[in-house]
C-alpha cells in the first residue's frame, strides 16, 4: 500500500494496469497530460462493482447511456461499454486535470446528482470548459474528440451584417 502511494497510483488505477488490457493512451489539451485506456472484459455492472471493490470510489456517478464514472481523490475512471462488443467495457483513467481541461462538460449530464462538478472544479468550469469546446473540440471519451457547433453570431444566418457602404443592405 505504502509503494502504491509512492508511485502516485491508487489501488484501483494499479488493479486496473495489473488486470485489464491496455488499449490506447490519449493526449490531453498539455503535454504531460493523458488518460490512459483499457479494456475489462466484464459488464459495465459488473466492471464498476469490482472497482468499487478494489478501492471505494469517493463518487459514483449514475448509468447514462452506457457510460459511468468512478471519482477518486485525484483521477476519474470512465467506464462505457464498448460498442463493438457490449460483455466488454472500455475502461478510461483520466486525472482531473485532464477531465478538468479536456472533457466537454455536456458528456456528464445526468451522472452527478446536483452540481458535484462545479463545486470540484468551480462554478464557471462549465461555462468556460463549454466555450472552450465550441471554438474547436472536445474530448467525448472514449479515445475521440468531437467539434461541437460554434455559437458565434457572426456568419450565415447571423444578425451581423458585413459589406461596407453601398453594398446591398
Amino acid at each position: 500500500m505504502l509503494f502504491l502511494a509512492a508511485c502516485g497510483m491508487s489501488q484501483a488505477e494499479d488493479y486496473i494496469e495489473q488486470n485489464y488490457t491496455f488499449v490506447d493512451a490519449v493526449a490531453g489539451s498539455t503535454s504531460n497530460d493523458r488518460a490512459m485506456m483499457y479494456r475489462s472484459e466484464q459488464s459495465l455492472a459488473d466492471t464498476a462493482s469490482e472497482l468499487s471493490q478494489v478501492q471505494e470510489p469517493d463518487q459514483i456517478g449514475e448509468v447514462v447511456e452506457g457510460r459511468q464514472v468512478l471519482v477518486y481523490d485525484d483521477e476519474f475512471i470512465i467506464l462505457t461499454e464498448d460498442p463493438d462488443n457490449p460483455d466488454t467495457t472500455l475502461v478510461e483513467v483520466a486525472g482531473e486535470e485532464f477531465v478538468r481541461n479536456t472533457y466537454h462538460p455536456g458528456f456528464f449530464t445526468g451522472m452527478f446528482v446536483g452540481s458535484f462538478l462545479s463545486n470540484r472544479f468551480g462554478p464557471t468550469w462549465v461555462q468556460t470548459q463549454g466555450n472552450r469546446c465550441s471554438r474547436g473540440g472536445c474530448y467525448t471519451g472514449g479515445g475521440s474528440y468531437r467539434s461541437f457547433p460554434s455559437t458565434s453570431t457572426y456568419g450565415r444566418g447571423s444578425t451581423f451584417r458585413g459589406g461596407g457602404p453601398g453594398v446591398g443592405k
